[in-house]
C-alpha cells in the first residue's frame, strides 16, 4: 500500500475525522455555556480541559464509523500519534494563563493550538477541509474577541463567543467530513 493509498483508505474508514470534529465542537460549545453561566476561572478549567471529555468521544465516535477497516502502514501509526501528541507541547502556555489568572485569554489560546494541532490532518485525510476549518476558527475567534472592552464581563463574554464560534464551525465541518 502507498501512503496515498492509506490516505485515501483513512479518509473512508474514519469518516475523514467527522468523530473528533463533532466531539471537540460539542465540548466548545459546552465551554461556551460555562462562560455564559459560570465564573470566568471555572470556564476557565472547563476550557482548558474539555479535551478530557472530547477525547474518548471522538474515539467512540470513530469507532462507531461505518466503512472499512483502518489501513495499516509502517510508520504511517507513528505519525498519526506524533500529530495528536504535538498539541501536549503547547498546553503549558495555557496552564501558565490559568496559574496567572489571565481566564478570558485561555479561549484564545486554545484556538491556537487546535488550529494548529488540525492543519496537518488534511494531509493525513486527503482534504483541504481542515485547512479551510483552521482559517475560519481563526478568523471567527478574532472577530469575537475584537469586540470586548477592556473590562472583565465583556472580555468573559468575548471568551463565550470565541468558544462558541469554534464549537460551531466544528460541528459544520464534521458535516462535511461525514458528506464526503
Amino acid at each position: 500500500m502507498t501512503i496515498s493509498e492509506y490516505v485515501e483508505v483513512l479518509g473512508e474508514a474514519t469518516g475523514h475525522g467527522w468523530g473528533f470534529l463533532t466531539a471537540y465542537g460539542l465540548t466548545w460549545l459546552v465551554c461556551a455555556v460555562f462562560w455564559l453561566r459560570s465564573s470566568a476561572r471555572v470556564a476557565a478549567y472547563g476550557t482548558l480541559f474539555q479535551g478530557m471529555v472530547a477525547l474518548p468521544l471522538a474515539l467512540l465516535l470513530t469507532e462507531l464509523t461505518p466503512g472499512p477497516p483502518r489501513p495499516v502502514l509502517d510508520g504511517m501509526q507513528s505519525l498519526t500519534i506524533l500529530l495528536s501528541s504535538g498539541q501536549l507541547l503547547a498546553l503549558p502556555v495555557v496552564i501558565y494563563l490559568v496559574v496567572r489568572q489571565r481566564y478570558t485569554a485561555v479561549p484564545l489560546a486554545m484556538v491556537l493550538v487546535l488550529v494548529v494541532h488540525f492543519a496537518p490532518y488534511s494531509w493525513l485525510y486527503g482534504t483541504p477541509l481542515y485547512l479551510v476549518m483552521g482559517a475560519a476558527v481563526s478568523l471567527a475567534a478574532v472577530a469575537a474577541s475584537a469586540s470586548a472592552r477592556d473590562d472583565d464581563a465583556s472580555a468573559a463574554t468575548s471568551a463565550g463567543r470565541v468558544c462558541l464560534t469554534t464549537g460551531t464551525i466544528l460541528l459544520l465541518c464534521a458535516a462535511v467530513a461525514w458528506l464526503l
